[in-house]
């Protein structure tokens, strides 16, 4: 009750207290520290861990980011337990479960529906642009276009390391943390990223103002991730979360619509207007994710340590995921890069799908028991698969139509390319869901590990393709083998540890907790 509230509605005088009454004297009872251990509302820490009872979580278990933020399109990962809300934890005194039920059910479809319309949304607005500058640059420009916005892209996700799972489930910051925690942090990757860009512009040669639009594409791309990461360590996984999403591609928007009033067509404008205003839009949102005012003391060696021992997982994560685009870009000429870039924006539609059930999903089992999940894993899978291929055969039959509408004759090669990775979409959103299973099974640190076939396999097709000289079409089939090789290992590891959880409640005693690499 404000102070307000209380000056209306004061509280009458309490009545005169009454002498006690002498008790006799009870035998000592040892303190229940079980009973006083008990977290309150207040108390409670800003992510669960899924596996908390089969496995207690630490920041060395920690999600790797399933879809890391580009400035094409942004994350659609990101993706930490709800917290619950403060009116869902029950209040001493009882509640009435008649008027609770309704708010009970629809709460999930709410934040279900939420993550749907935002990933909808990301999916409209990253074909929207991609026609753009489909449309404006032609396809070697798009091709251009592509590469730098990659590169760029990975350069910055990949020198966060692991911050922004740290930012997620560290323990040692109440609430939300201040800008001059994450300062530190930020500017080391910063300086990491602006290392191994000057390499790559030293291969590449591009001009001046090309290289300050892939730096402002690195800012943007970190920015993003440590936004998301606040908000999924607050529990805001219905508006801030999938607001923090949304922010970098209307931004880029918003930049192509002045682009386009002003008449430009020159690839780099194009790039340094979009990268300028993503830049500005993330870092805006960052600053108002954070917490603003002086801070104590700042662990910046816990959060540098656990960010190094992270890294690698995510590394492997993100290498799987940006592999194909890393290579075509490196090996073809821009034309066939653009004609790929369109076969990827088709399969991050069919993702955006699928990852709508495998974020609830990892959310929805916070607290939850891992051994009890096996027939709802089944069920989800097959929902997973559903979901993502109600979008993927639509869009593989009207291939050709909605190309030649939408990007032009000149871009109809590429629809041999997008049926593939139609296909591929539907595979990713199924290593999503099972990637996120063995984080709830507590599997986080071994990531890494569990990540290495399906990249193999993949590192070993692309040699292949180049070898014996294979057409882009079959090149686009290599990522969807990779990913039904990781969905495998994934899948008979989280089996794997729900017998051991499940023999574990049947024995009492404790299976060792697997090593972080």
């Amino acid at each position: 009750m404000s102070v307000a509230d209380e000056r209306a509605d004061p509280v009458p005088p309490a009545p005169a207290a009454r002498p006690p009454v002498p008790q006799p004297p009870q035998p000592f009872q040892p303190p229940q520290a079980a009973l006083a251990d008990q977290p309150t509302a207040a108390d409670a820490p800003a992510v669960a861990d899924p596996a908390a009872v089969a496995d207690p979580p630490t920041v060395a278990d920690a999600p790797t980011a399933a879809d890391p933020p580009t400035v094409t399109d942004p994350p659609a990962v990101a993706d930490a337990p709800e917290v619950a809300e403060p009116s869902a934890v029950r209040r001493p005194g009882g509640s009435r479960p008649a008027r609770r039920l309704p708010r009970l059910l629809l709460r999930p479809l709410a934040g279900r529906a939420s993550t749907l319309l935002t990933n909808g949304g990301l999916l409209v607005g990253g074909l929207l642009s991609s026609v753009l500058v489909s449309r404006v640059l032609g396809p070697a420009g798009r091709g251009q276009y592509v590469t730098w916005q990659t590169w760029a892209s990975t350069i910055g996700v990949f020198a966060l390391g692991g911050l922004p799972q740290v930012l997620v489930l560290d323990d040692w910051t109440p609430g939300r943390h201040k800008l001059r925690e994450l300062a530190t942090p930020l500017l080391l990757s910063i300086a990491a990223a602006l290392a191994a860009l000057a390499g790559v512009a030293a291969f590449l040669r591009p001009a001046a103002v090309v290289f300050v639009a892939a730096v402002l594409i690195v800012l943007a791309n970190q920015f993003s991730s440590l936004g998301a990461a606040e908000a999924q360590r607050m529990g805001r996984m219905s508006v801030e979360f999938n607001a923090a999403r949304i922010v970098p591609q209307a931004a880029a928007l918003l930049a192509m619509g002045g682009l386009l009033v002003a008449g430009s067509t020159g690839l780099a404008g194009w790039l340094v207007a979009v990268s300028v205003a993503q830049a500005a839009a993330t870092a805006l949102w960052l600053w108002r994710c954070c917490e603003r005012g002086r801070v104590g003391h700042i662990p910046i060696g816990r959060t540098l340590a656990d960010s190094v021992r992270l890294a690698p997982g995510n590394w492997m994560t993100q290498l799987q995921y940006r592999f194909d685009l890393l290579a075509v870009t490196a090996l073809f000429r821009p034309e066939v890069v653009a004609f790929y870039a369109i076969g990827v924006a088709a399969q991050g539609a069919v993702l955006a799908a699928g990852q709508s059930r495998g974020m609830h999903w990892f959310s929805r089992r916070q607290g939850g028991t891992f051994a009890a999940g096996a027939g709802a894993l089944r069920r989800e899978l097959w929902r997973t698969a559903g979901t993502s291929l109600a979008v993927a055969v639509p869009l593989t039959l009207t291939v050709r139509l909605w190309i030649g509408g939408a990007y032009g004759s000149a871009f109809l090669p590429a629809a041999p390319i997008v049926a593939v990775l139609c296909g591929v979409g539907v595979m990713q959103s199924v290593d999503y869901l099972l990637g996120h299973e063995a984080l709830i099974a507590g599997l986080g640190g071994r990531v890494i590990l569990l990540r290495v076939p399906g990249l193999a396999v993949v590192a070993a097709g692309f040699g292949l393709a180049i070898l014996w000289h294979w057409p882009t079409t079959g090149i686009a089939v290599i990522p969807g083998v990779g990913y039904a090789v990781s969905s495998v290992v994934f899948l008979a590891a989280a089996r794997s540890r729900r017998s051991a959880t499940a023999a574990t409640a049947a024995t009492g005693c404790r299976p060792p907790r697997p090593a972080a690499p």
